[in-house]
């Protein structure tokens, strides 16, 4: 199955990018437990990637970031036998964003917000995924 990523607006993609790697940072220095928000952000981020193949994506990006362009797009494609796993992946980002935006907004601990573009990103990304798995694909 063919999945079309994009387009997204690429400065905000590597903020986004940048802000995951913050999360886990600090959830490392922090020392927290595998069932606290974080690291199972961390966690389902990793399930993600793996299951919809979006490893072509940060190439793409990339390549748009050094290259000054506004916005990207790629294809990825997912073998038909995970594509109910990467459906899964989606449903438990999408519940996962909530618990992250309330942990970061409700913990002592002194950690990274989560700015609300960042978060409107995460939740495009993943429900344009879950929107193309659910329907079949892109059609050429």
């Amino acid at each position: 199955m063919r999945l079309r990523v994009g387009p997204f607006d690429t400065s905000l993609h590597v903020r986004s990018r940048d802000h995951h790697r913050a999360i886990c940072r600090e959830a490392a220095l922090l020392d927290l437990p595998p069932d606290s928000p974080p690291r199972r952000w961390e966690s389902a981020v990793g399930r993600f990637y793996a299951r919809l193949q979006l490893g072509p994506v940060t190439e793409v990006v990339d390549h748009a970031f050094e290259a000054g362009e506004p916005a990207f797009a790629a294809d990825v494609t997912v073998p038909d036998e995970q594509v109910p796993a990467a459906l899964e992946a989606c449903l438990e980002l999408d519940n996962l964003l909530g618990d992250l935006g309330r942990w970061a907004r409700e913990s002592d601990a002194d950690v990274l917000s989560l700015p609300q573009d960042v978060h409107a990103y995460y939740a495009a990304f993943v429900a344009q995924a879950r929107t193309q798995l659910e329907a079949g694909g892109v059609r050429s």
